[in-house]
């Protein structure tokens, strides 16, 4: 598959995720265990991993502040076959600038990255917000994907 069909996919359901947040917000009154908590500085967070093309897979994330955050984004996403706990990629905000957004109440972006094909791999992502001095992290763990052959 093309990098542009990859691409407009991802987009789409980063997208999705944004358009999703009254939803999002209305059920945070409600806890339940299947929901992450918010706190001080991130209301909301999400994360999520496919495969589109062989030997690849894409992770994308969007984390939602409680107002306008001075930084806000992902500070790590670390990809994992599904039996293990050695990480197969990783990429971090220290390296990437592109996820970590700025003066913005929410931000979201996507990664590829190539694994072997037929594997199933998750991911975890880092979730981060920060005002004024303070800040918090939130990890979020994907679901499930098998790479395409």
């Amino acid at each position: 598959m093309s990098k542009r069909f990859i691409h407009v996919t991802a987009l789409i359901l980063v997208l999705m995720t944004v358009f999703s947040i009254p939803a999002a917000a209305a059920a945070a009154s409600v806890p339940s265990p299947a929901q992450p908590q918010s706190d001080a500085y991130i209301a909301a967070y999400y994360a999520s991993i496919i495969s589109q093309s062989p030997g690849t897979v894409t992770v994308s994330f969007s984390t939602y502040g409680t107002k306008t955050m001075d930084t806000i984004g992902a500070t790590s996403i670390v990809v994992y076959k599904w039996n293990s706990t050695q990480p197969v990629a990783s990429r971090s905000s220290s390296y990437t600038a592109s996820m970590l957004g700025h003066n913005r109440t929410t931000y979201g972006n996507y990664y590829t990255f190539s694994v072997t094909p037929g594997e199933e791999y998750y991911a975890v992502v880092s979730c981060y917000a920060a005002k004024d001095g303070g800040s918090s992290t939130r990890k979020y763990t994907t679901s499930y994907t098998t790479a395409k052959k």
